[in-house]
């Protein structure tokens, strides 16, 4: 047989995998039951064996299990090796090793009912959405509500007792009924139509969602998501009095208030007795009028109390002292205003030798005197600074003369030059026969060099 006529292991293993996983029964959320073996808690990942102990020894099947970590948080008790657990969760392969696996996502201790089990995957789906926000936030309920509405079944001792204690409490209420199937297969539906009915109609101040005690099957609508979703949604606050004491349904987790018991829902749909009410009111107008007794008795007393004194009898005196401080203020005023006028008569002589002291005539003479003043003053420094520069000049020219070169040479001194008129300061600067000119005081003489001496 030729080998590509064969199948792989991994085409084999990944061929059954398929089949498990396209497998409508296998991947449907399974419940099985049977004793945990080889289990030991880890950190996240739980890996342990599932068998079935009822089965004969030779014919017991095992089974592994995977529950991953999130899925293991939601495990509420301790499980142990031995302890019979019913599991809920999907079949697959393991394409590694080739075994299938049931991948755990729920683990219950055996002793709950299907219908707790539904109640918890019912509670948790709604938590999650948000549904039991009012139960954390509830809506005030109306004190003295004039209408009420009452989801419950039409005939039984409820209807009748909620009605008598409503009655008892505040017979102004009025009651509206809206019947309901309470149990059975259409019950839910028909339950969540009603309560919608009630909201809707729009003239409720509090609708109570009721029933008698029953078992867990009789309460299964009342834990039923359309029934608490229907709760949620009402416009108006929501009393659930479902069952007995014991009893906590998923209505009374949406509901805005929980009743032990329907009796109970009604007492607080009318929190208030009308007749506690009227006791309340008369105590209330009995202690007004006795307070307003009181105070027009204190009224008359302080009255009376003023009436005798001596500043009615003397009325005069009442004011005398008030005089007195008229009189002080007129004179402290008289003098103020004496002072002020003299105040300012004193500023306004001021301001006058100013304003004569400032005329343009003045100030023209002032300026005029000045100005001559000015005058006499440039005059004299002039003069002074004509003296003073004639001084100057002549200690000047005294000085220049006595170091004019004229006066060195009319002392018989005199200097040569060549033909270029530069000075001839050196020996150096001659040649034998050279032509010069010597420079006197009152003259100038040509000369011829004939012999040149150095020292």
């Amino acid at each position: 047989m030729d080998k590509k006529d064969c199948l792989t292991v991994n085409q084999l293993t990944r061929y059954i995998k398929r089949k498990f996983d396209f497998d409508p029964y296998l991947q449907k959320n399974l419940w099985i039951v049977g004793k945990l073996t080889n289990f030991k808690q880890r950190a996240r990942h739980q890996y342990f064996s599932l068998k079935d102990d009822d089965a004969p020894e030779d014919q017991q099947a095992v089974i592994d299990a995977v529950m991953f970590g999130s899925d293991w948080e939601k495990v509420d008790f301790t499980p142990e090796n031995g302890m019979e657990v019913i599991l809920g969760g999907k079949v697959t392969v393991y394409e590694r090793n080739g075994r299938y696996q049931f991948y755990v996502n729920r683990m219950l201790p055996v002793g709950v009912s299907a219908a707790q089990l539904a109640f918890q995957e019912t509670y948790k789906k709604l938590k999650a959405s948000g549904v039991f926000s009012h139960a954390q936030n509830p809506r005030p309920l109306n004190r003295f509500p004039k209408r009420i509405a009452i989801v419950t079944s039409n005939d039984g001792a409820v209807k009748h007792d909620m009605i008598t204690r409503i009655r008892n409490n505040n017979p102004l209420a009025q009651v509206v009924f809206y019947p309901a199937q309470v149990q059975g297969e259409r019950a839910a539906e028909n339950l969540a139509r009603q309560i919608q009915r009630a909201g809707i109609n729009g003239t409720f101040d509090t609708l109570i969602v009721a029933r008698g005690g029953g078992s867990e099957e009789d309460l299964m609508p009342f834990n039923s998501e359309i029934v608490a979703r229907a709760v949620a949604a009402s416009p108006i606050p929501v009393i659930s009095g479902v069952g007995h004491e014991t009893d906590t349904t998923i209505c009374d987790l949406a509901a805005d208030y929980r009743a032990q018991v329907p009796g109970l829902a009604a007492e607080m749909a009318t929190q208030l007795h009308l007749l506690d009410i009227l006791t309340e009111l008369q105590r209330a107008r009995t202690q007004m009028a006795n307070t307003i007794q009181n105070q027009l008795q204190q009224a008359q007393q302080q009255l009376q109390v003023l009436t005798s004194s001596y500043v009615f009898s003397q009325p005069a005196r009442l004011y005398e002292g008030e005089q007195q401080h008229v009189d002080q203020l007129t004179e402290k005023l008289q003098q103020s205003m004496q002072w002020r006028l003299s105040q300012t008569s004193h500023d306004w002589q001021r301001l006058l030798d100013s304003l004569l002291l400032n005329a343009p005539a003045n100030r023209l003479q002032q300026n005029r005197q000045q100005l001559t003043q000015l005058q006499q003053a440039m005059v004299h420094a002039m003069d002074k600074q004509l003296l003073s520069a004639g001084d100057r000049f002549k200690n000047l020219l005294s000085q220049l003369d006595s170091l004019s070169p004229l006066k060195v040479m009319a002392r018989g001194y005199s200097y040569v030059t060549k033909e270029d008129n530069k000075v001839v300061a050196s020996t150096s600067q001659l040649q034998p026969d050279e032509q010069v000119a010597l420079h006197f005081s009152d003259g100038t003489a040509e000369a011829v060099i004939k012999k040149i001496n150095k020292r």
